[in-house]
C-alpha cells in the first residue's frame, strides 16, 4: 500500500492539534482533513469526522474515513508523523 502525505498547515500554540494534512492512498483515494494530535503521552492521527446525534440526542463524533486494521492505522500514522517531522525540521532551518 502506497501512502503519500501532504502537510497543509503546521500549528504553533494551538494546543494538541499540531498539523492538518491530506493522505493519499494508493494514488486512488485522498483523505482530506486528517489532523495530527500530540499530547505529552501520545501522538495520533485524528481522521475526518462529522457530528451526529445518538439515540438520546447527544452529539457523537463519527469518523467519515478510518483504517480498519491496526496495521493499516500504523502505516498511515507512520507516514503522517514522518511528513510532519520533515515539515517542522524544514521550517526550523
Amino acid at each position: 500500500m502506497q501512502i503519500r502525505v501532504k502537510i497543509h498547515k503546521v500549528f504553533e500554540n494551538r494546543g494538541a492539534m499540531k498539523a492538518l494534512a491530506t493522505v493519499t492512498i494508493g494514488e486512488e483515494f485522498a483523505v482530506h482533513g486528517v489532523k495530527l494530535i500530540e499530547t505529552e503521552n501520545s501522538r495520533f492521527a485524528a481522521m475526518p469526522s462529522e457530528i451526529r446525534k445518538d439515540k438520546d440526542g447527544n452529539d457523537v463524533h463519527r469518523d467519515v474515513f478510518h483504517p480498519i486494521s491496526s496495521s493499516a492505522r500504523k502505516y498511515v500514522e507512520d507516514a503522517l508523523f514522518a511528513a510532519y517531522d520533515e515539515a517542522v525540521a524544514s521550517k526550523a532551518e
